[in-house]
């Protein structure tokens, strides 16, 4: 049986997100295409250079359109943000 290749919209080849790194995580966002990567970076044993693999990556109108999923975000990055003071 013959795999079936699905076509991917390469929104990080025509746009270049916005990164934010914190400790040895980072969330990169792509705006026009409505994407938030998230995931871990590292650095290339052998040359040294900075480099970040995904591991998930949330869809804007995925998002906006779930009956609790922006709400639950919401929530939990308020909770977060009062717990930390």
């Amino acid at each position: 049986m013959k795999k079936e290749k699905i076509a991917v919209d390469k929104y990080w080849e025509k746009e270049e997100g916005e990164i934010v790194e914190f400790g040895s995580k980072f969330m990169r966002c792509y705006e026009k295409a409505g994407k938030l990567q998230l995931g871990i970076k590292k650095f290339s044993p052998t040359t040294g250079e900075k480099q970040y693999f995904v591991q998930f990556v949330i869809d804007r109108e995925e998002l906006l359109n779930s009956k609790e999923g922006l709400d639950y975000l919401k929530a939990t990055i308020v909770e977060w943000e009062e717990k930390r003071c």
